[in-house]
């Protein structure tokens, strides 16, 4: 009898009370978040690492180590936990992402009074220099997480104006995508944006974070789909961050889902199901994610 007391009693000491991952189809996701708690959760719901400041944006490289974004600094820590790689602010005062490119350099996203992208080789040099149009003096709202695209062009969401734009190496914006046409509920929608992937087919998806809104761009720049809060319930609060899968689906996080049983990550069919939730009162405020794998497989 007393061995069987305490066989119950550890299992309920090291399974988790909240639940977290809940999927009616069992999916299962590994994944990191950047936010006020940086961590990454395996498959099993287990924290198998965290990290310590208020992270902006996170990703976990193919060496193991993780490229993590502060206001004032990007890193590159080791699981041990070991800084091999750090870049600081310097002409402007905030950085917002960053994203580690095949040729070894480091993309990062400058806010100020000269907003920017850089690219920095390992030795910290900065190779590179992009300037960017956010049209808005508001220096922490110029743009979010900005990417490299296979063409050599970066796509930058302007979080506090209506538009992603696509920029060439001098700085020249080639495309516009424009959220606050009327399709899309026009200026009232107050979509500004976030994040915005390039997919392989040509489209572009994205997280419109003030219209708790995601909209997808065919390759010609039409809207294509397009999802608002209402449509699930309210639950698409401040979209934030945005990662498509390998199985067409959309899993993002909602910076702004803040109720103790809040949804702070969904993955979305474009049926506009939800097959997928993650739930935890402690992991407040998730700016993005990376999935790195699905019931076994590596997105």
């Amino acid at each position: 009898m007393k061995s069987i007391f305490l066989l119950l009693l550890g299992f309920f000491l090291t399974v988790p009370l909240w639940s977290q991952q809940k999927s009616e189809t069992g999916i299962r996701h590994a994944f990191v978040v950047s936010g006020p708690k940086t961590f990454e959760i395996n498959e099993k719901d287990e924290i198998v690492w965290e990290y310590e400041g208020r992270s902006r944006d996170i990703y976990k490289l193919d060496n193991g180590n993780y490229l993590i974004t502060y206001a004032t600094k990007v890193v590159e820590v080791t699981p041990a936990k070991e800084v091999v790689w750090t870049y600081e602010r310097s002409v402007n005062p905030e950085l917002m992402s960053a994203q580690r490119l095949r040729n070894g350099r480091t993309l990062v996203t400058e806010l100020g009074e000269q907003p920017r992208l850089v690219e920095v080789d390992p030795a910290g040099k900065i190779r590179r220099i992009i300037p960017l149009q956010p049209e808005t003096d508001n220096v922490h709202m110029q743009s979010r997480m900005s990417r490299k695209l296979a063409n050599g062009r970066y796509l930058v969401p302007h979080r506090l104006m209506p538009f992603v734009k696509e920029y060439n190496k001098r700085g020249k914006v080639v495309r516009t995508f424009r959220v606050d046409i009327p399709e899309l509920g026009g200026p009232a929608a107050k979509n500004g944006t976030f994040a915005a992937v390039r997919q392989k087919d040509g489209s572009t998806i994205m997280t419109c974070a003030s219209g708790n809104r995601m909209v997808l761009f065919d390759k010609k720049g039409k809207v294509e789909w397009q999802l608002t809060t209402q449509e699930i319930d309210g639950q698409l609060q401040d979209v934030c961050g945005l990662q498509p899968l390998k199985n067409g689906n959309y899993l993002v996080s909602c910076y702004g889902n803040q109720a103790k049983d809040g949804l702070k990550m969904m993955e979305i069919t474009r049926d506009k199901k939800i097959v997928w939730t993650y739930q935890n009162p402690d992991a407040k405020y998730v700016h993005t994610l990376q999935v790195l794998s699905t019931n076994g497989v590596p997105e």
